[in-house]
């Protein structure tokens, strides 16, 4: 069994126990606009981008996001590494920091948009949103991601649903200092 292979979604009540997805109200309150909303990445220019670290070495790769995310997504990896290193040496990602809309919803910016999402695949080629499958290699990656704050987008409801989309749940943006460079970060 490849880490690659695609796999139904299990049932929702088996991940992101206790998380929820961040709307954008959050985000904007917490965090301000973040740029233009547009259909394709654009740079960030919103007063958070003080925030922003990166390119920072993640652990199986280097991403550029919120410092609180990126912080934390390297103490997923080190997790990772740790329990099942055959798992860290194959994840790819498909990035972080994009400031742009939701694909979902051409009115509302995607988490991508303040680097608090990241996309997560396998092998050569991504699930596409919408479709209820994943592949194994996120389903193994899930539990990290939970233990740490973050939700999986493989809960995202019907056409919605986005297996490679792991974001910092609400429940974890509602701790984070909203403003200010140095910011709590959480350690390794």
């Amino acid at each position: 069994m490849a880490l690659s292979d695609r796999i139904p979604i299990p049932p929702s009540n088996t991940f992101n126990a206790n998380l929820s997805s961040c709307p954008e109200s959050t985000m904007l309150q917490r965090f301000g606009k973040p740029g233009p909303l547009t259909r394709d990445c654009s740079p960030p220019t919103g007063p958070f981008r003080k925030r922003l670290k990166g390119p920072f070495n993640a652990g199986p790769f280097r991403v550029t996001g919120l410092d609180f995310a990126v912080a934390s997504l390297a103490v997923v990896f080190k997790d990772v590494q740790d329990a099942n290193p055959a798992l860290f040496a194959e994840v790819h990602t498909a990035g972080m920091l994009c400031c742009r809309a939701k694909r979902s919803d051409p009115n509302q910016f995607s988490n991508h948009s303040w680097g608090t999402a990241i996309d997560i695949f396998f092998g050569s080629d991504v699930v596409p949103m919408g479709v209820p499958e994943t592949h194994r290699g996120n389903l193994l990656l899930a539990p990290f991601f939970n233990k740490h704050g973050w939700y999986w987008g493989a809960g995202f409801s019907r056409g919605s649903v986005d297996s490679m989309h792991f974001e910092l749940a609400k429940e974890t943006i509602l701790t984070i200092p909203a403003q200010g460079p140095g910011a709590a970060v959480p350690s390794a």
